[in-house]
């Protein structure tokens, strides 16, 4: 039965990519003037990479700078496809454009319908600076880690980890004359619902209120949020995340940092996380260095008593996790739309007490991403036509 319903399912792509879509392309060809439907977005995204991973565990001290090396206790390897996403976007009438991105797997989701759905919102622009979105869509959370595509982000932190960013929610944003500054004031579903029971999260009726600010300079950019999260029904988790980001023609920086604290004015320092990335461009290809640390110190009640569970689940309590490597993206020119990448990356987990566990990994990893960017290739055929 289970093999029946898979092959009806790669029917049910296979025409979509087949018929559907050449009809559809067809008609944003077609489409001239500002009230027509017209597409901006139609493209699959996969990506598969092979993995070598050392594991070891079993150190208990919390003194890091004390430990002497230690063997793998496991080791393991092998292909995964870890991305293969439908994406679709497209604008119509005046103001109004959409936009969704699907991960396409067998597996239903655990919580609800939309589980496999990144994005599916709707977004009308009722001035030239003012918008307004329904949806589901990503929180919204400073940083650029977390702005990034999943399909880019290689090795990560906790937070990126661990956090259900695609929530259903709405949003105003508005957009100064020089583009140069976005506000964006949001309402959705807390993060933590997905914490907070099973089957039946959304139910549990928890919100998170969040308002952001892009902002693009020569040479800087910045992506700050200011975030309420409820974790219980009146009990919040605060948020400030603070995403910097140098540009200079073909080496960019970022640093991110954020602080999670019940209260504003208690527990910094005491729960974050911070990422950071160089990236060094050099025509066709690209060389990163990436490195990262998260902790959670404000669960302690957790460390004593594991029946009770984490106010901040983004990272395990009384632990710190330190993450650094390095890797090669490369992008052939005549074939942009597939990149190779490779990396190698190291984590260590370890403990803020005596008589914890410490562990660690060693990754390396080597994988391919292939953008099916369809608009592109039917604009290529009709100039072609139009040549001949």
């Amino acid at each position: 039965m289970m093999n029946n319903c898979n092959l009806l399912k790669n029917k049910r792509l296979l025409f979509f990519l087949c018929v559907v879509i050449p009809l559809l392309s067809g008609t944003m060809l077609q489409a001239q003037d500002s009230t027509s439907h017209r597409f901006t977005t139609l493209k699959l995204e996969v990506r598969a990479d092979f993995d070598v991973i050392g594991e070891w565990r079993g150190v208990k001290t919390s003194d890091v700078s004390a430990l002497p090396p230690q063997p793998h206790d496991t080791a393991f390897y092998g292909l995964n496809g870890k991305y293969f996403n439908l994406c679709l976007g497209g604008e119509f009438g005046k103001g109004f454009s959409y936009y969704f991105r699907q991960r396409i797997i067998a597996n239903p989701g655990a919580s609800s319908l939309f589980d496999n759905t990144d994005f599916l919102y709707l977004q009308y622009r009722f001035k030239e600076r003012w918008s307004v979105r329904m949806g589901k869509e990503a929180l919204a959370i400073g940083g650029f880690e977390y702005d990034a595509p999943p399909i880019d982000v290689f090795y990560y932190t906790s937070f990126w980890g661990n956090v259900y960013c695609f929530q259903l929610a709405g949003h105003l944003s508005y957009t100064d004359k020089e583009g140069k500054n976005k506000l964006i004031l949001q309402v959705a579903n807390s993060p933590y619902v997905h914490y907070a029971g099973t089957g039946s999260e959304w139910k549990q009726g928890l919100l998170g209120y969040s308002l952001m600010w892009y902002g693009t300079f020569p040479h800087f950019q910045t992506i700050y949020s200011v975030n309420f999260f409820e974790r219980k029904r009146g009990k919040f988790v605060n948020y400030i995340s603070l995403g910097n980001k140098l540009q200079f023609g073909w080496w960019s920086w970022y640093v991110d940092f954020q602080n999670r604290a019940f209260r504003f004015d208690r527990h910094f320092f005491d729960n974050f996380t911070v990422a950071t990335r160089m990236d060094f461009k050099i025509k066709s290809v690209n060389l990163f260095m990436k490195a990262g640390y998260d902790q959670n110190m404000i669960d302690e009640v957790c460390i004593h008593d594991l029946s009770v569970e984490p106010m901040d689940p983004m990272m395990l309590p009384g632990y710190g996790k330190l993450f650094y490597g390095l890797g090669i993206e490369y992008r052939p020119v005549k074939c942009p739309s597939v990149r190779l990448h490779a990396f190698v990356n190291r984590s260590l987990l370890f403990p803020k007490y005596d008589g914890m566990e410490t562990c660690g990994t060693l990754n390396g990893n080597i994988g391919i991403t292939w953008n099916i960017d369809f608009l592109r290739y039917f604009k290529h055929l009709q100039e072609k036509k139009q040549q001949q």
